[in-house]
């Protein structure tokens, strides 16, 4: 994939490898905005130069609201990356692992699916676009105490 010359938003680049890949299609000579949850971390790649907007992807209102604002600024947006994640530990053994389930699925699974969802109407129209999403490792080699965030 060709990293230069884009227009890209990475959404979960707040941190750790989407973090990098946003500066690695920064150096390329893309344009790149970044969404997430962690305001300091925002405002952190603002001060580099990136666009920045505030997004929770387990809210369907704060996606659709990101999208509304990023397109306004960015309106020749052309790829979408999804980054947005979280490692939580379970215990299968006690019925609290639930809510780490839950909350792993909203995030890593649907979160994904809302942001695909919410770009999927531009890039159609604009007759052409690339989604990224990312998973792990640990997909292919899973770590009982991550369950959820293997599957």
């Amino acid at each position: 994939m060709d990293l230069s010359h884009r227009t890209v938003l990475v959404v979960g680049g707040t941190s750790g490898i989407g973090r990098e890949l946003a500066r690695r299609f920064a150096t390329a000579g893309s344009t790149v905005a970044v969404g997430g949850r962690n305001s300091r971390a925002l405002a952190e790649l603002a001060e580099e130069g990136f666009g920045t907007f505030e997004v929770d992807v387990t809210d369907g209102s704060s996606v659709a609201a990101a999208r509304n604002t990023v397109l306004a600024r960015y309106p020749g947006l052309d790829t979408v990356v999804t980054m947005s994640g979280v490692m939580l530990m379970e215990d299968l053994r006690d019925p609290a692992h639930f809510e780490a389930a839950r909350a792993t699925i909203d995030t890593n699974l649907l979160g994904t699916i809302r942001v695909i969802d919410a770009f999927t109407p531009h890039l159609v129209g604009r007759g052409a676009g690339t989604f990224v999403t990312v998973t792990s490792g640990i997909a292919f080699l899973p770590f009982p105490p991550m369950p959820s965030y293997a599957a």
